[in-house]
């Protein structure tokens, strides 16, 4: 292929005492003439290729029909204390989703904003979060376009329908925990991104009051705010959270990537005025998990890592908030992680999953716990409460091949009963897939999940086009989910894979770790092994295997194309981090994920970064599999240079003579998640460039 021409410079660091070359160094300068040229060109002729491969139409059609099935698609479901229904819905043949309500579940639907009359700029606003307020009588929602995820926050009066004045800049709530309202619903607090006069960014917590102007935005926490604090950790974003209108504390977390953070508590009543005084609350070695604690009567509720690797449910007396002689109220079997918990005036309610892909419900009544029989076997659980204390408990159950399901379930019979938000759909063309929980042996002996959706017969003649889709990283699980698009895979012809490697938090805390800094090679080291076990079993062979992941995951695809270039047939990498080693070179300094990679900074971490690094791996002269990368010229979490600079290497050492392409997309961000058609493009170029390079005769390049 006739890939755009590049000066490669002599670049050589040198970290302790070992010397690497970076011959695409200059490509971070993004705003270069030159640079900007050669990305605009990659972008054009990549998607020429893309768009003469046949069975795109067939792809793009399957997705919308899907997508249209059902009269209207739901999420973000959000109940307050009075019973008001708030969620998004995209109604059939529509591309984005419209914010609604209901006084209650029986009542009728009233639409409450839609985004694409917001116009102040002519842009294409989509609705990236909401928040009721406590009483349910306002709510923010959070607006952006064109991939941007900093986010401007508008405040609705729901009674009249009508915006206040103000709009707020500089906010990332779907991201960064969201906005927390006043008990009093008078104002709310979040998180704000903020630029210093060097370039670098800063970030606050900031209160804000109903009607007053965003010069009026008090600051509230963070960094010199108040003296005699000290917060060690620069690189953490100080986030305030209010979990409940009965509260009296507000928390202060300085929020990383990590599952544990150092906390801080002030009183209600000295932040709404402006002039908390922080105190201090756990720290990240308390391994309380995040945001999830609960204030409930004299105590706090909380999920650790600290007392088993399982995890456990825990509480502390607010009197001496002494978080080393905690109470245990809960703990899961030696085979399942405990995952989440509710707290009502009555019960205590918790999930667990075994591998992260089986899930339970249990309540603790009277100090002993009880398994609760689901609807149906679910692969995962979503819990939904009213309010903090409320018992009124939803439940969404969700598997590979079967759909989301809302339940409500009743505490008093332990009744569960459908409450769907949208129009059941009927999927006929998934009815022979099937899915099977594996067990498959790593390179080192330890066993790793493996789920595996496939069609009912199929054979065993290694000739099945096979898409194994993982991630590995912070400690995030891929739960079962139902997605007619990733079916769609599999309905023509495909088998789908997901590895559940270390890195992820399938098996815990302790997976996530294992898969990380020095330990990363685990992650696509268990690739590799899943991908031999298919192809050992029969199921595939090297020319039909795919492997596929984003963001973070693009470490995990990049180590196993090093190690591995002969094992696939193709691998493919969305807005990836494929250059760990310069993270912390980057615009925003790399933010808080030197906890994820490691640190320069650090001998034994700087060797890990090294070792885990794509673009530094690729060698000269190999038979490289087809490769697909993407970026999105406004992500603010992985800058344009980090597959950039991997394409071009790949560009230029691979023989194989198969495609490297490098999509660049102007007007997207880290992903299409609030446009349905834009998601269904960009799969109509994932699985579109995966089957052709399977040979399947549906998807064929004509130049």
């Amino acid at each position: 292929m006739n890939y755009p021409s590049f000066k490669i410079q002599d670049q050589v660091d040198n970290y302790f005492g070992i010397d690497v070359q970076d011959p695409f160094r200059s490509l971070e300068n993004v705003d270069n003439a030159v640079n900007e040229k050669w990305y605009k060109k990659q972008g054009r002729i990549s998607r020429s290729v893309m768009e003469k491969i046949t069975g795109r139409e067939l792809l793009l059609d399957k997705f919308i029909e899907y997508g249209n099935r059902a009269e209207d698609n739901v999420s973000e479901v959000k109940v307050t204390e009075s019973g008001y229904h708030f969620y998004l819905k995209r109604r059939k043949g529509e591309n984005t989703a419209k914010l609604y309500f209901r006084l209650k579940y029986e009542a009728d639907e009233i639409l409450l904003f839609d985004p694409a009359e917001f116009d102040e700029t002519k842009n294409d606003y989509v609705i990236s979060y909401f928040n009721p307020s406590w009483d349910g009588e306002k709510v923010v929602v959070a607006i952006t376009h064109s991939g941007h995820e900093i986010s401007d926050l508008l405040t609705i009066d729901v009674t009249n329908r009508s915006l206040y004045p103000e709009k707020l800049s500089k906010a990332w709530p779907d991201s960064f925990l969201g906005v927390s309202w006043l008990p009093d619903n008078s104002g709310f607090v979040f998180l704000r991104f903020e630029e210093a006069k060097d370039g670098e960014e800063i970030t606050y917590s900031v209160l804000h009051k109903l009607g007053e102007p965003e010069l009026c935005l008090k600051k509230i926490f963070g960094e010199n705010l108040q003296e005699g604090l000290l917060i060690e950790k620069s690189s953490a974003y100080p986030i305030v959270t209010i979990d409940s209108r009965d509260t009296e504390y507000a928390v202060g977390y300085m929020a990383t990537v990590e599952n544990f953070w150092d906390a801080y508590i002030t009183p209600i009543e000295d932040l709404k005025n402006g002039n908390p005084i922080w105190k201090p609350f756990f720290k990240a070695e308390d391994k309380v998990y995040t945001s999830e604690g609960v204030f409930y009567d004299t105590s706090f509720y909380y999920r650790s890592n600290k007392h088993q690797e399982n995890n456990t449910l825990n509480s502390v007396n607010l009197q001496d908030m002494d978080f080393s002689s905690a109470t245990i109220i809960a703990s899961a079997s030696e085979e399942e992680i405990l995952k989440s918990f509710i707290i009502t005036n009555s019960s205590i309610y918790y999930t667990t999953t075994k591998n992260g892909v089986e899930a339970k419900f249990y309540g603790i009544h009277d100090k002993e716990a009880e398994s609760i029989a689901l609807p149906f076997q679910a692969g995962s659980i979503f819990l939904e409460q009213g309010a903090n204390y409320s018992s009124q408990i939803w439940l969404e159950l969700s598997g590979w091949t079967s759909g989301n399901r809302r339940f409500y379930f009743d505490v008093n019979s332990k009744k569960f009963k459908e409450q769907p938000l949208s129009s059941q759909v009927e999927f006929a063309e998934f009815n022979n897939i099937r899915s099977k929980e594996i067990l498959i042996q790593s390179y080192d002996g330890v066993d790793v999940p493996l789920s595996v959706i496939y069609r009912k017969g199929t054979q065993l003649n290694k000739s099945n086009p096979t898409l194994f889709y993982t991630y590995g990283a912070y400690g995030t699980s891929i739960p079962p989910f139902f997605s007619p698009i990733f079916l769609t895979w599999v309905e023509l012809g495909g088998i789908l894979c997901i590895p559940h490697v270390r890195g992820g938090g399938e098996k815990g805390e302790e997976w996530h770790l294992e898969g990380m800094m020095s330990k990363k090679e685990n992650s696509w080291k268990d690739l590799i092994a899943a991908t031999e076990y298919m192809i050992e079993m029969g199921y595939t062979s090297k020319s039909k295997t795919v492997i596929y992941s984003m963001s973070a995951g693009g470490i995990v695809i990049g180590g196993a194309i090093v190690e591995r270039p002969d094992l696939f047939a193709a691998a493919i990498a969305e807005v990836p981090i494929l250059n760990p080693l310069r993270s912390e070179f980057r615009n925003d300094g790399g933010s808080s994920n030197m906890e994820e990679y490691g640190t320069l900074k650090d001998s034994i971490e700087a060797m890990g970064l090294i070792k885990m690094d794509p673009y530094i791996n690729l060698r000269n002269s190999i038979q490289y599999p087809a490769i697909l990368a993407t970026a999105g010229v406004n992500d603010p979490r992985v800058p344009l240079w980090m597959p950039g600079k991997f394409i071009a290497k790949a560009q230029g050492y691979s023989t194989s003579g198969r495609p490297i392409l490098f999509l660049v997309n102007e007007n997207s961000g880290h992903g299409a998640e609030n446009e349905s058609l834009k998601l269904y493009e960009e799969y109509v170029d994932v699985f579109s460039f995966a089957f052709w390079q399977t040979g399947d005769p549906k998807f064929q390049y004509y130049p």
